[in-house]
């Protein structure tokens, strides 16, 4: 029998609850799963519940509860609840949900008519608090100095996460923090948090604030954690003929503890460095592993996809700490700008937070918290549109600390939605002795993939690029190995995805998933295990399984299904179905983290039900099992083996989907293949001339069926109410061509399309329709002003007083004795504004700086104002700031504020965009003789702050009708020939 470490040995406990939820539906009776331990209800009986939330007499502020219901909650109901002064916030799991109660009180008999309402509680300190907080210990890795004149110079302070709950906005949660004295160092977007640093002992006192949801230590700084590789999972097949693929129009985000060498041969010049984390033999091994082309060794060393477009990123800190803590702030913004600014794909991160071989305390080993939540956001496309990431899952059975067993995983790899991978052997398929295994704390399966990220003879692990020399190799063994591996396969299905399906978007993280882990050989025990996840990725079969387009993504709801009917003949060996899904974000605060609970549900022609594997993580060790249902993943698959002939039913059914709808994917060997794709291969109009029809191209294909004729519709609205439709024309094969009418200003276009396929039925696009739609606005976007700083157009310097930091405009000087510096502009031109841009220590200091621009004519359409700007500021007291002001006088009279920076971004750059409806907010009148100023302070506490701007731009949304009097037609928009229309 293993033995474990004690901490797991308590995980593993804690877990057995866990286990019996597995076969249990949720029930009036179940309690939320705290991380701090499952807690009793209130005891209240349903009247006194309504009277504690409907109270407001006595509060004048909104206050928020924890309100449990007995059964899933229906987005009707909580639209009812929201107009009874209850709004529902985050999900707890058991029906539970964090709950803001409106100041003023709510409606009572509203409130008691909600049948399903069984408790409403206050929320209790240790609910909010990470479980190393609660118990008083001290996250040594988090220790930071004291700020000066903070405190006392023995007082212990710690970096730490704080989550607020959704309706604290950013102005207001940083005002919690300065009630408390605590210093921001950068806010979380996609998850609502902000990284801090506060005295240890304050830390309770942030948290008793009924804003804040959770606080958590900060994370350890993040550590970096092929020819056999080539031959194992298939690559080298697919990069011959007839598949000929080598990743080429895919981009790669290389997110490492540093970035690659720019400059080596087996790049040849696709690789670019974006940050100055600094050159490391890691990322450049990293990289060449994904898509080195192998020119320095003669084709031996080349990568999974030597085709792709490589974007070097690093993780960068700035010093601080006796451990330097992780600042996920610095994902978010290099995730931003790779993939809003240079159009990444996918990303590769080959680091962690290695806490057995530093020491760290193991209780954070298999947490879900902050940044995986983050992480999980990403995915969703909290930074724009759903993304694709892969994850190292670590190295931390290679240390003693904290076991060398299960329950190894260590945060964030413990989020929901990447895709994992351990690291086996290359040469035959073995589990190595370092990779982490799970479960993780709430039971779920961890890696969710394996890769060769070593090798057990021959040179003994993965060789590629190194840092050292433009022709150098070397050679080491780890999941960062194993990931890259798999990034590069990765990089070669979107290839011949985007070949093969051109019409459709490119596939959802959940798709690759589920095409990388239905298509992978099972190793160690049979199923999915702790060790190898879903198994060992084969990249042929993945994309043969592609290539049949036996997959799909739809959504489903709470209590909605989703079926699909196929047909298995005689002799086949095995029905394999798999569903995954990007699940929402967890609530840090509880266990488990998964939200939206969907099942797989596939039932025989004899009516009988098969389920899911399932593991139990009370006995790790254990063989999967088929029966019963999975509460706990958001990834499940069922094979039947010698399944009966006849027409089976796979359902995806939304179980408990408290945030739905659930966007999903569905993968199945072949018996998938029936079905209806709509495409649009020239995209869709995000914007209609008004008085003219707009012609959409549109590709719909069947798969194993055809189209039912006449069946392909457009259904279109401009103003709400009831859709009107019209038949598309076919113009050759699967080529179809939708006109949408004659738009006017200030109609809303809504619009969708189906067709009917003979087996599969009707198909929407999006899914959905016509509870999902595409819009389009009516009118266009032109530039009012645009600078990019490479030529003057008559900005202005002012100084207020500052001894040193003025405005100057060029490139920027990169001085490595000054590391609070950007090393670059934002967009790539060359030159942006900089506070003063020379060598040595050029901050402001002892006043303020100010940068005005040349007058701009705002005076027609619907304007917005849009910058990249730099802030490297070491406290953040409120006063010292980036503001932003704007006049309309042509710089003569008062000033409005309009934007203020004041939170640290460390080096990188950041975006900001002011819409009409901000300045309308701000009560704003837009003239021709508009300026804006933009000013950096010092005048606060002493600190560095050190300011940029680039990239400013100012467009207009306008719309002008086309003259239709006089043409003898009633034209979209008249009320009757020639009359009341856009004359």
């Amino acid at each position: 029998m293993p033995r474990y470490h004690g901490r797991v040995g308590v995980s593993f406990r804690a877990l057995v609850a866990t286990v019996v939820g597995l076969v249990c539906v949720t029930t009036a009776e179940a309690q939320v799963e705290w991380r701090s331990g499952v807690a009793a209800r209130s005891g209240l009986d349903k009247g006194a519940v309504v009277e504690r939330l409907a109270n407001g007499e006595a509060r004048s502020e909104p206050v928020r509860y924890v309100v449990q219901f007995d059964q899933p909650v229906t987005p009707e109901q909580r639209a009812t609840l929201a107009d009874a002064g209850l709004t529902l916030q985050d999900y707890l799991g058991a029906n539970a949900y964090f709950a803001m109660a409106r100041a003023g009180g709510g409606d009572r008999n509203a409130l008691a008519t909600m049948d399903s309402l069984v408790d409403a509680q206050p929320i209790q300190l240790n609910w909010k608090l990470h479980p190393i907080f609660a118990e008083g210990r001290t996250p040594t890795w988090a220790i930071v100095d004291v700020p000066q004149g903070r405190g006392a110079p023995d007082e212990v302070w710690i970096g730490a996460y704080v989550a607020f709950h959704k309706d604290i906005d950013a102005d207001a949660s940083r005002t919690i923090c300065n009630r408390q004295g605590v210093v921001v160092r950068d806010r979380l977007e996609s998850v609502n948090a902000l990284v801090v640093e506060l005295p240890l002992t304050s830390v309770q006192l942030l948290a008793a604030d009924d804003g804040v949801m959770f606080i958590e230590p900060a994370l350890p700084r993040f550590e970096m954690n092929n020819n056999s590789n080539r031959l194992l999972t298939g690559a080298s097949v697919v990069q011959a003929a007839p598949y000929n693929l080598d990743g080429s129009g895919v981009t790669v985000l290389v997110y490492d503890g540093g970035t690659a060498r720019e400059t080596h041969q087996d790049f040849s010049g696709r690789l670019t460095v974006h940050d100055g984390s600094g050159l490391h033999y890691h990322p450049t091994h990293v990289a060449g592993t994904i898509g080195g082309d192998g020119t320095a060794s003669g084709g031996t060393y080349t990568g999974m996809a030597p085709g792709t477009t490589l974007l070097s990123y690093g993780f960068e800190y700035d010093g601080s700490g006796i451990f330097l803590y992780s600042n996920p702030g610095d994902i978010e913004a290099d995730y931003d700008e790779a993939i809003n600014v240079y159009g990444a794909d996918l990303s590769n991160n080959s680091i962690g937070t290695n806490v057995s071989q530093n020491g760290f305390d193991c209780a954070i080993t298999g947490d879900y918290g902050v940044t995986s939540a983050m992480i999980d956001n990403i995915v969703r496309g909290s930074l724009g549109s759903p993304f694709r990431i892969i994850w190292a899952n670590g190295n931390e059975r290679g240390s003693f600390n904290c076991g060398t067993s299960y329950a190894s995983t260590a945060p964030p790899a413990c989020a929901k939605n990447h895709i994992t991978v351990g690291a086996l052997n290359s040469n035959n398929d073995t589990i190595t002795s370092f990779t982490s295994w799970g479960p993780v704390d709430d039971g779920r399966i961890k890696p969710d993939i394996s890769a060769p990220g070593c090798q057990s003879n021959g040179d003994g692990g993965v060789t590629s690029t190194w840092d050292t020399g433009d022709t150098d190799y070397g050679t080491i063994c780890g999941t960062s190995m194993a990931a890259p591996t798999v990034t590069g396969l990765a990089a070669l299905i979107m290839e011949d995805f985007s070949a093969q399906f051109p019409a459709l978007p490119m596939f959802r993280n959940s798709t690759l998933k589920g095409l990388l882990a239905h298509s992978a050989v099972d190793n160690g025990n049979t199923g999915p295990d702790y060790q190898f996840g879903y198994g060992s990725v084969r990249v042929q079969q993945a994309i043969d399984l592609m290539r049949s387009g036996a997959f799909l993504e739809n959504t489903v709801s709470q209590g909605a299904s989703f079926t699909r009917q196929v047909v298995v003949t005689s002799g086949d060996p095995e029905l394999k179905v798999t569903l995954t899904w990007d699940d929402v974000a967890g609530t840090p605060n509880v266990n488990p983290a998964l939200v939206n609970d969907l099942d797989l549900r596939v039932t025989s022609p004899s009516a009988v039900r098969h389920y899911p594997w399932t593991l139990n993580p009370a006995s790790p060790g254990n063989v999967a099992v088929r029966t019963q249902e999975d509460h706990i993943n958001n990834i499940e698959q069922v094979l039947v083996d010698n399944p009966e002939a006849g027409t089976w039913t796979v359902e995806v059914f939304g179980f408990d989907v408290p945030q739905g709808p659930q966007p999903f994917s569905l993968v199945g060997d072949g018996t998938l293949s029936n079905g209806v794709s709509i495409g649009f291969p020239n995209g869709l109009p995000d914007s209609l001339s008004p008085g003219s029809s707009t012609t959409i191209d549109v590709e719909i294909v069947a798969f194993g069926e055809t189209i039912v004729p006449t069946s392909p519709t457009l259904f279109y609205r401009f103003g709400g109410g009831a859709f009107s439709s019209s038949s598309l024309s076919n113009v050759s094969g699967d080529l179809y061509q939708a006109t949408l009418p004659a738009a006017s200003c200030g109609d809303t276009p809504e619009f969708y399309f189906s067709a009917e396929g003979s087996l599969s039925g009707v198909v929407a696009s999006p899914a959905g329709a016509p509870g999902s739609v595409h819009s389009a606005i009516v009118g266009s976007t032109t530039t009012v002003f645009a600078d990019n700083f490479e030529t003057d157009q008559g900005w202005s310097a002012t100084n207020l007083g500052a001894s040193t930091g003025d405005w100057e405009r060029g490139v920027p000087v990169n001085d490595s004795g000054w590391d609070y510096d950007p090393i670059s502009d934002s967009d790539g031109s060359g030159q942006c504004y900089l506070t003063m841009n020379s060598t040595g220590n050029t901050d402001i200091d002892g006043g303020a700086v100010r940068l005005t621009s040349p007058v701009i004519d705002m005076s027609d359409g619907d304007i917005t104002i849009s910058y990249d700007y730099y802030l490297y500021l070491t406290v953040a007291d409120g006063v010292d700031m980036l503001l932003v002001e704007i006049n309309n006088n042509g710089g003569s009279g008062a000033w409005t504020e309009i934007a203020r920076h004041d939170t640290d971004g460390g080096t990188s750059w950041r975006s900001h965009t002011i819409s009409q409806g901000d300045l309308d907010t701000a009560g704003v009148t837009l003239t021709a003789n508009m300026v804006l100023r933009f000013t950096a302070n010092d005048t606060g506490t002493a600190s560095i702050n050190e300011s940029g701007l680039d990239a400013f731009e100012v467009t207009a949304f306008t719309c002008s009708a086309s003259a239709t009097c006089g043409d003898g037609i009633q034209n979209q928009g008249e009320d009757r020939i020639d009359c009341g229309g856009p004359c």
